[in-house]
Order: structure tokens, then C-alpha cells, then sequence
């Protein structure tokens, strides 16, 4: 865990961290304090703060078994996605500067797919999902550098076609 953390600050990514098996913060203020690997215990999960802290950093977070089908065919190649057993693949990461989360919702209110940016966070390998499942890497390495209106257009196509 902790050596996940110190990859993480070296990426220049700050991260947060979160109660076990969690995924939100419970410390008052997260976003705006800064944190190293002292911060962390064992067992915790890690959260990585997105958007403008990270160096834009952002997350394109599959939240729909249709949109994890169908995002090899809309969204642009990265080096980096993670995900756990039961929804592999699930987070895309990006770096795009000037980015605003956006949450694509199907006609019933059912989240398709979320562009996570600056405000929030995201939680990341080698973290455990509520469900027990390990969250982990599929391909970790260099997130690629797309456009915000490009990458917003990909995620739109990709919602719409869910």
C-alpha cells in the first residue's frame, strides 16, 4: 500500500486516504489538504485527487456494464486503466487539462458514464472495492494526453451509445 502511495506522489498525483473497503474520504477538508505516505495505514484504500491537483489527472469512470463493452470503440487509447473482477476495465485515465466533471445519466437516471475532474477523487489500485473484489490495474502506465473537448465528445458518443 504504501509503496502504491509513494508511485503516486512520484506521478505528481496527490492522493487521499480512504477507509477500507470505502470509497469517499471521511476526513474533513480532503480536498484541500495535502497528504504523504504517513497519512496511511494499514488497511486502508487510496483515493487520488483528480483534475487540476494531479496535473489534470482526470477519470473516466465506466459506471455501466454497456459502456465497458463499448469503450474500446469510443474512447481514445490510453496506457492507463484499472478496474476489479467484476466490472474489469471500469476507470480510464486521462490527462486534460481544463476538464470539468460530467455525469451521463441514462433516461431512467441510471449513471452510464462519469468524467471525473477537479473537486473529486477517485479510488485506486491496490485498493479493495466495497464489494471484497481487489481493484487493480489492467494497464498501468502513462495516462494519454487528450483535449478536454475531445475527450468530452468520446465520453458523450460513448453515453449516447449506452
Amino acid at each position: 500500500m504504501l509503496e502504491a502511495v509513494t508511485g503516486y506522489l512520484t506521478r505528481g498525483w496527490q492522493v487521499v486516504p480512504l477507509p477500507y473497503r470505502k470509497k469517499e474520504p471521511v476526513i474533513p477538508g480532503w480536498n484541500v489538504r495535502t497528504f504523504g505516505p504517513e497519512d496511511f495505514s494499514e488497511p486502508s484504500n487510496i483515493g487520488v485527487k483528480l483534475g487540476e491537483p494531479s496535473g489534470w489527472l482526470v477519470d473516466v469512470d465506466l459506471d455501466s456494464l454497456e459502456a465497458v463493452k463499448l469503450a474500446d470503440a469510443f474512447l481514445p487509447v490510453t496506457a492507463a486503466v484499472f478496474g476489479h473482477k467484476s466490472k474489469p476495465r471500469s476507470h480510464w485515465l486521462y490527462y486534460s487539462e481544463g476538464a470539468k466533471t460530467e455525469r451521463f445519466q441514462d433516461a431512467d437516471g441510471t449513471m452510464l458514464v462519469e468524467l471525473r475532474s477537479t473537486g473529486g477523487q477517485t479510488v485506486f489500485p491496490p485498493s479493495t472495492h466495497p464489494s471484497g473484489e481487489p481493484i487493480a490495474w489492467e494497464e498501468d502506465g502513462k495516462p494519454a494526453c487528450v483535449s478536454y473537448p475531445e475527450l468530452r465528445q468520446a465520453v458523450a458518443k460513448l453515453a449516447a451509445a449506452c
